[in-house]
């Protein structure tokens, strides 16, 4: 079971591609019964990883969304990783506003347990207006933490609109989109989102962004720090 979900989130490959490859072993496996595996394995994944990280985020953020289907309607991925490309969050939504880019800004603070010093974009006003609100509440903070003070309060989070420093979470997102694509759309917006946080999992596995990423200086797979969460 851990083997065909581990292959689904890490590579191109349908349902039935598991199926046929779990066969060969003659094992009998019907494809049903990896997609009801996915689902309800992925998000536990996710907070397994999320659990083991390293943290070692970089102050400077890039924030973008991209597209995925749910039901034949269009929904929106947003995601964040640092300035090296390494993940910090991710939010599906249904709508793309900016109340979908504070939700994600928001997770990722409080999964790199600090607030950055820069956010780019790439210049929806979806995505300003969220940093404009996260700068607004760190400054209404500050004002009650310190009620004598009157004076303007610089921006906490710097934004930016600079094109080509997104250029890391593009690829990043076509490394999603490679492996969403067989799929050719979910059918469930929750089976959607417990999928994607396996992929965004195993990605951050890739990335070495576990703390189990190397024990008394051997390097483990993927699947032995996945075995190690588990146990």
């Amino acid at each position: 079971m851990a083997l065909a979900v581990r292959w689904y989130l890490a590579y191109a490959l349908s349902y039935r591609n598991i199926e046929e490859l779990i066969k060969d072993w003659n094992i009998g496996l019907d494809h049903s019964s990896v997609q009801r595996w996915v689902a309800e394995y992925g998000s536990w994944l996710q907070a397994k990883v999320r659990k083991y990280l390293s943290r070692n985020f970089k102050r400077s953020w890039r924030l973008d969304e991209t597209y995925i289907k749910v039901k034949g309607e269009w929904c929106y991925l947003y995601r964040i990783v640092d300035k090296d490309g390494d993940s910090i969050f991710f939010h599906f939504s249904k709508t793309r506003d900016h109340k979908a880019a504070l939700a994600c800004i928001r997770g990722a603070i409080h999964t790199a347990r600090f607030i950055p010093d820069k956010i780019n974009s790439d210049g929806a006003a979806a995505n300003e207006l969220a940093v404009k609100i996260i700068n607004q509440e760190i400054a209404d903070s500050k004002r009650l933490a310190n009620p004598d003070f009157c004076g303007p309060i610089k921006p906490a989070i710097t934004y930016t609109k600079v094109k080509y420093c997104n250029n890391v979470l593009e690829q990043d997102h076509r490394r999603v989109k490679t492996i969403t694509n067989p799929m050719k759309g979910f059918k469930d917006f929750n089976c959607a989102v417990s999928t994607i946080a396996g992929i965004e999992a195993i990605a951050m596995l890739r990335k070495n962004q576990s703390v189990l990423y190397e024990i008394n200086g051997r390097v483990l797979s993927i699947a032995e720090q996945i075995n190690l969460m588990a146990a």
